[in-house]
Protein backbone atom coordinates (compact mmCIF):
# COMPACT_ATOMS: atom_id res chain seq x y z
CA UNK A 1 0.00 0.00 0.00
CA UNK A 2 2.91 2.68 0.95
CA UNK A 3 4.19 1.94 -2.46
CA UNK A 4 1.18 2.39 -4.23
CA UNK A 5 0.89 5.33 -2.25
CA UNK A 6 4.43 6.87 -3.29
CA UNK A 7 3.78 6.21 -7.02
CA UNK A 8 0.52 8.50 -6.85
CA UNK A 9 2.45 11.20 -5.30
CA UNK A 10 5.81 11.10 -6.99
CA UNK A 11 4.80 8.96 -10.37
CA UNK A 12 6.93 6.27 -12.33
CA UNK A 13 8.55 9.22 -14.86
CA UNK A 14 12.94 9.39 -14.60
CA UNK A 15 13.99 12.57 -13.74
CA UNK A 16 17.33 11.94 -15.68
CA UNK A 17 18.04 9.06 -18.63
CA UNK A 18 21.28 7.57 -18.53
CA UNK A 19 21.07 6.76 -22.19
CA UNK A 20 19.19 8.89 -25.11
CA UNK A 21 17.25 6.16 -26.28
CA UNK A 22 16.00 5.17 -22.72
CA UNK A 23 12.29 4.68 -21.68
CA UNK A 24 11.18 7.91 -19.60
CA UNK A 25 9.14 5.67 -17.25
CA UNK A 26 10.62 3.05 -14.50
CA UNK A 27 8.50 -0.03 -15.45
CA UNK A 28 9.19 -1.89 -11.98
CA UNK A 29 6.67 0.38 -9.94
CA UNK A 30 3.69 0.28 -11.56
CA UNK A 31 4.06 -3.53 -12.36
CA UNK A 32 5.14 -4.54 -8.75
CA UNK A 33 2.35 -2.41 -7.53
CA UNK A 34 -0.11 -3.83 -9.80
CA UNK A 35 0.81 -7.36 -9.37
CA UNK A 36 0.48 -6.50 -5.32
CA UNK A 37 -3.04 -5.26 -5.77
CA UNK A 38 -4.05 -8.25 -7.37
CA UNK A 39 -2.29 -10.46 -6.06
CA UNK A 40 -3.93 -9.85 -2.81
CA UNK A 41 -7.54 -9.05 -4.07
CA UNK A 42 -6.99 -12.23 -6.22
CA UNK A 43 -5.88 -14.46 -3.43
CA UNK A 44 -8.79 -12.56 -0.80
CA UNK A 45 -11.16 -13.67 -3.41
CA UNK A 46 -10.69 -17.09 -3.83
CA UNK A 47 -10.24 -17.80 -0.31
CA UNK A 48 -13.31 -16.30 0.87
CA UNK A 49 -15.97 -16.31 -1.92
CA UNK A 50 -14.91 -19.59 -3.97
CA UNK A 51 -13.76 -21.80 -1.24
CA UNK A 52 -10.32 -23.06 -2.66
CA UNK A 53 -7.54 -24.71 -1.05
CA UNK A 54 -4.84 -21.66 0.04
CA UNK A 55 -2.16 -23.19 -2.62
CA UNK A 56 -4.51 -23.11 -5.64
CA UNK A 57 -5.58 -19.65 -4.36
CA UNK A 58 -1.70 -18.69 -4.44
CA UNK A 59 -1.53 -19.70 -7.65
CA UNK A 60 -4.43 -18.06 -8.98
CA UNK A 61 -3.43 -14.99 -7.23
CA UNK A 62 0.28 -15.26 -8.99
CA UNK A 63 -0.87 -16.06 -12.16
CA UNK A 64 -3.65 -13.22 -12.22
CA UNK A 65 -1.25 -10.55 -10.51
CA UNK A 66 1.33 -11.32 -13.15
CA UNK A 67 -0.97 -10.88 -16.04
CA UNK A 68 -2.13 -7.59 -14.26
CA UNK A 69 0.94 -6.23 -14.06
CA UNK A 70 2.06 -6.81 -17.73
CA UNK A 71 -1.23 -5.06 -18.65
CA UNK A 72 -0.98 -2.32 -17.07
CA UNK A 73 2.53 -1.65 -17.69
CA UNK A 74 1.83 -2.02 -21.39
CA UNK A 75 -0.64 0.44 -20.53
CA UNK A 76 2.00 3.02 -18.61
CA UNK A 77 4.35 2.61 -21.40
CA UNK A 78 1.76 3.34 -23.88
CA UNK A 79 0.58 6.59 -22.20
CA UNK A 80 4.44 7.59 -21.74
CA UNK A 81 5.04 7.13 -25.61
CA UNK A 82 1.79 9.64 -26.51
CA UNK A 83 3.40 13.15 -27.67
CA UNK A 84 0.95 15.57 -27.39
CA UNK A 85 -0.13 17.38 -30.66
CA UNK A 86 0.78 20.81 -29.21
CA UNK A 87 1.80 22.14 -26.55
CA UNK A 88 -0.58 21.84 -23.60
CA UNK A 89 0.38 24.95 -21.74
CA UNK A 90 -2.71 27.02 -21.25
CA UNK A 91 -2.37 30.42 -22.78
CA UNK A 92 -4.56 31.99 -20.10
CA UNK A 93 -2.76 31.32 -17.61
CA UNK A 94 0.87 32.43 -18.88
CA UNK A 95 0.79 35.99 -17.30
CA UNK A 96 0.19 34.42 -13.78
CA UNK A 97 2.75 35.58 -11.71
CA UNK A 98 4.01 38.86 -13.79
CA UNK A 99 4.00 42.54 -11.93
CA UNK A 100 2.64 45.34 -14.12
CA UNK A 101 1.66 48.89 -12.66
CA UNK A 102 -1.96 50.43 -13.06
CA UNK A 103 -1.67 53.06 -16.04
CA UNK A 104 -5.97 53.42 -16.12
CA UNK A 105 -7.67 52.78 -12.59
CA UNK A 106 -9.56 50.08 -11.96
CA UNK A 107 -12.86 50.59 -10.51
CA UNK A 108 -15.08 48.26 -8.48
CA UNK A 109 -16.96 45.87 -10.82
CA UNK A 110 -15.09 47.51 -13.95
CA UNK A 111 -12.17 47.43 -15.91
CA UNK A 112 -9.24 49.16 -16.42
CA UNK A 113 -5.81 49.37 -18.03
CA UNK A 114 -2.31 47.56 -16.69
CA UNK A 115 0.96 47.66 -18.65
CA UNK A 116 3.69 45.22 -17.68
CA UNK A 117 7.31 44.39 -19.43
CA UNK A 118 7.32 41.52 -21.73
CA UNK A 119 10.96 40.45 -23.46
CA UNK A 120 12.18 44.11 -23.65
CA UNK A 121 8.88 45.92 -24.80
CA UNK A 122 5.83 47.59 -22.70
CA UNK A 123 2.73 46.13 -23.14
CA UNK A 124 -1.13 47.21 -22.00
CA UNK A 125 -4.07 45.10 -21.72
CA UNK A 126 -7.23 45.43 -19.71
CA UNK A 127 -7.63 44.57 -16.11
CA UNK A 128 -9.82 43.26 -14.04
CA UNK A 129 -9.89 42.92 -10.01
CA UNK A 130 -11.39 39.63 -9.01
CA UNK A 131 -12.29 40.90 -5.53
CA UNK A 132 -13.85 43.73 -7.25
CA UNK A 133 -12.60 46.29 -5.23
CA UNK A 134 -11.33 49.66 -6.63
CA UNK A 135 -7.53 49.88 -7.75
CA UNK A 136 -5.87 53.55 -8.50
CA UNK A 137 -3.77 54.65 -11.31
CA UNK A 138 0.22 53.84 -10.96
CA UNK A 139 -0.46 50.95 -8.22
CA UNK A 140 1.98 47.86 -9.03
CA UNK A 141 -0.23 44.77 -9.20
CA UNK A 142 0.26 40.96 -9.00
CA UNK A 143 -1.32 38.67 -11.13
Amino acid sequence: MLLAVRLMFFGAERHRLSRPDALPLRRSEPAIVAFLVMFGIAGYLSVRQMGVTSIAALAIAAVLGIVFAGIVTRIAVAAERIQPEHDPDDPRFSLQGRVGRVTVAIPANGEGMIRYEDAGAFVTIRARDIANHAIGADEEVLW
